[in-house]
């Protein structure tokens, strides 16, 4: 057998010494679930780990999501900043240019291919400084519902080890090099194999060297735990006798599944296809499990081949992986439990209170004053639980990706005013002193969503008026800055109070979902902990930004800036008049399955002149209409939800019906099924309009006044 041939499957193993040795080190977090609530776990817990993390999309441009302190050390960089000008914070970015399209490769590789889902790769980087150092990476991949797939990534400078080990091979070839073609011949297979298998085996429990064809081997190991096993060090048919002994000293949990690949035919198939086998299990040591990672990698040339086995001892690296997990889990456990206490605390207090005054006002019937008050107390806790699922909702739509913005033209001025009428109500009735200020608004009429755009403003100020303390002072404070882009101009909305302030450190976390800085239990202040988060995604969605600026005992100012088209150069008439709701004489076909809400309904309208016939179904609400006279009803107001036959379903038939008088008969929608995807079905079904409930009483005759 020509030596030389066996001095290149001597380097090469040598060359994959690391990779077995760092087998051990992956970590799984498959139980793991990664949304963007646990994105800030994993971030206080990267802050604490001593060694570089971080995490990545696996879709193009493979943006980093996070990235540890001991990561920009590495890279050289002091800040996050720095690391980002660096880096442009992806992956590629941070793998030297003529090293990314084969890591890249490899990695895709190995996690296709490798039941855990990991993959281990070496690579060089490039530091701030402009030095070169070598990396290795143990990745894991994750297929998420919030990013997709992503990899979460443990890395580590192996500069030195890498030197050292190139520097040993290339001595070691030297020195093959030099021996005579006889020598080598005669003896460097057996002996030279020989020491480099035993001097890696100081690292292992064992490394078998196996000939594929003849079954033949021998065990090189270093290990003192190993040898109490009694496993052979020599012989033949090494398949079946691994499998014999397997089924003696592994663990009774993992055999089965271990015998099920480890054959030669499967151990072989792997090779040949992929160029690495690799598998854990437990091993039973004194009656004790064992974490053993097994690789093998098979050695070609024209002389022949050789099968490298090596299992290595992982117990301490996967007793401290599931210690991490128990960690996650846990934290993912308090937060949820947390925001489950503040939840039922918050639902209860106005669910309390709605209870509490209906009997109040049903024992005071014969006192119209304590029935008005028992009212509009039952009015506003209303309002503010319809706020906590408001919340929750709109969190939800976020989080999937279905929130959409509906931009169309908007009145700031409008808006201001709607805002100014509610929020001057909550500080009034905590006696806070509030100013509104636009003075230095000119251009009023702007292409925006203006729901979204209010909801933000009102969110801030609400929760200002939450946080200042009884005789302290809120400001609304609105600005325009023009652009150089032609009828676009950058709108400034500051609100300023003089309350509790926010602490420094929990700052960084203000804008988090279900967090508050004081539990409600110890806090009185009510909420969910989503009104800050929502507000700060909506301001992303519109291409804006939020900034907070506080101090503990002084107040806050927080500052949204959006830059939005302007439609019009006229301010706003403020003395405009209320539009009056005119609706006598009108007839329309309440379609509703819920008595109570028919009842209310039916109570709306009819304040408003309105004749009002109603249907218990969507399928009687057709035949009322299709046996009905033409022009009976002047619209209809359509449930979506209800036996039978539902609303989008009465809708399609009776716009299918003939006669123009019902393809152009207005319906509207009336239903709590008010996610945009479902005013787009209504819509889409042959609706006109759509109404949210609860309803508001004036938005109801409103949008009947335009159809009727």
């Amino acid at each position: 057998m020509c030596n030389c041939f066996l001095t290149k499957a001597v380097i090469e193993c040598a060359q994959k010494r690391k990779h077995i040795v760092q087998e051990g080190r992956q970590i799984a977090m498959k139980t793991f679930q990664f949304t963007e609530q646990t994105l800030s776990v994993i971030e206080e817990l990267g802050g604490h780990m001593p060694g570089g993390f971080f995490v990545y999309r696996a879709a193009p441009p493979e943006e980093l999501l996070y990235a540890n302190k001991p990561v920009f050390d590495i890279f050289g960089c002091g800040s996050l900043e720095e690391f980002k000008a660096l880096t442009g914070y992806t992956f590629r970015g941070m793998v030297h240019p003529e090293d990314y399209q084969r890591i890249s490769a490899s990695i895709k590789d190995q996690i296709q291919t490798n039941d855990d889902q990991m993959d281990y790769a070496e690579y060089r980087i490039i530091r701030k400084d402009g030095a070169v150092r070598w990396v290795d990476d143990y990745g894991h991949f994750l297929e998420t519902e919030t990013y997709g797939g992503v990899y979460t990534v443990f890395i580590s400078d192996i500069t030195e080890k890498h030197e050292q080990i190139e520097s040993s091979i290339a001595s070691q070839k030297a020195e093959i090099d030099a021996l005579s073609d006889s020598v080598r011949k005669a003896h460097a297979e057996r002996v030279t194999f020989g020491r480099i298998a035993q001097a890696l085996a100081g690292d292992y429990f064992c490394i078998y060297i196996v000939d594929p064809d003849t079954e033949n081997f021998i065990e090189y190991s270093a290990s003192d735990e190993y040898a109490k096993l009694g496993i052979e060090k020599a012989g033949a048919d090494f398949f079946a006798l691994s499998r014999r002994n397997m089924e003696r000293v592994l663990c009774p949990e993992d055999l089965r599944r271990v015998l099920a690949v480890f054959n030669k035919e499967t151990v072989l198939s792997f090779l040949r296809r992929d160029g690495i086998f690799t598998m854990k299990y437990r091993l039973m040591l004194d009656g004790e499990p064992i974490y053993i990672s097994l690789k093998a990698t098979l050695l070609e040339d024209e002389d022949g081949s050789h099968l490298i086995i090596g299992a290595n001892n992982i117990n301490t690296q996967m007793k401290r992986e599931q210690e991490f997990q128990k960690r996650m889990a846990e934290a993912k456990t308090n937060a949820k439990n947390d925001f489950l206490a503040n939840m039922s605390h918050d639902i209860r207090t106005p669910m309390n209170a709605i209870i509490g005054y209906t009997n109040i006002a049903n024992s005071h019937l014969h006192d119209p004053d304590k029935v008005q008050e028992s009212l509009e107390k039952i009015g506003s806790s209303s309002h503010f639980l319809l706020s906590l699922i408001n919340d929750i909702l709109d969190i939800s739509k976020i989080e999937s990706g279905k929130m959409r913005l509906n931009c169309g033209p908007c009145d700031l001025g409008a808006v201001f005013r709607r805002i100014e009428d509610i929020t001057a109500l909550q500080a009034r009735n905590k006696s806070l002193h509030i100013t509104y200020n636009h003075e230095k608004v000119r251009h009023y009429k702007v292409n925006a969503d203006e729901l979204r755009l209010e909801q933000i403003i009102i969110n801030i100020v609400s929760n200002a008026i939450k946080y200042t303390p009884e005789g302290k002072d809120v400001a609304l404070i609105a600005e325009e800055d023009p652009l150089q882009a032609e009828g676009r101009n950058r709108y400034r909305f500051i609100i300023r109070d003089t309350g509790v302030g926010i602490s420094e450190e929990y700052l960084p976390h203000l804008f988090e979902s279900f967090t508050r800085e004081q539990s409600t239990t110890i806090n009185s202040v009510q909420g969910t902990g989503l009104g800050l988060a929502i507000t700060a995604k909506i301001v992303e969605m519109m291409d804006g930004t939020i900034t907070v600026k506080s101090k503990v005992g002084e107040g806050s100012e927080f500052t949204v800036e959006l830059e939005l088209e302007s439609l019009e150069t006229e301010l706003p008439d403020d003395e405009a008049e209320a539009e009056t709701i005119d609706l006598a004489g009108g007839r329309v076909l309440l379609v509703e399955d819920n008595e109570i809400n028919a009842e209310i309904a039916r109570l709306v309208l009819e304040q408003y002149g309105l004749v009002v016939d109603h249907a218990p179904n969507g399928q009687i609400g057709l035949f009322m209409v299709r046996d009905g006279a033409e022009g009976l009803y002047d619209a209809v107001l359509m449930d979506i939800q209800m036996p039978v036959m539902n609303g989008l379903e009465a809708t399609k038939a009776i716009r299918a019906l003939e006669g123009d008088y019902c393809r152009r008969l207005p319906i509207i929608a009336m239903s709590a099924n008010a996610f945009d995807e479902d005013v787009k079905a209504c819509l889409e079904a042959g609706m006109d309009a759509h109404i949210a409930k609860p309803f508001n009483p004036v938005d109801l005759g409103k949008t009947l006044q335009k159809y009727i």
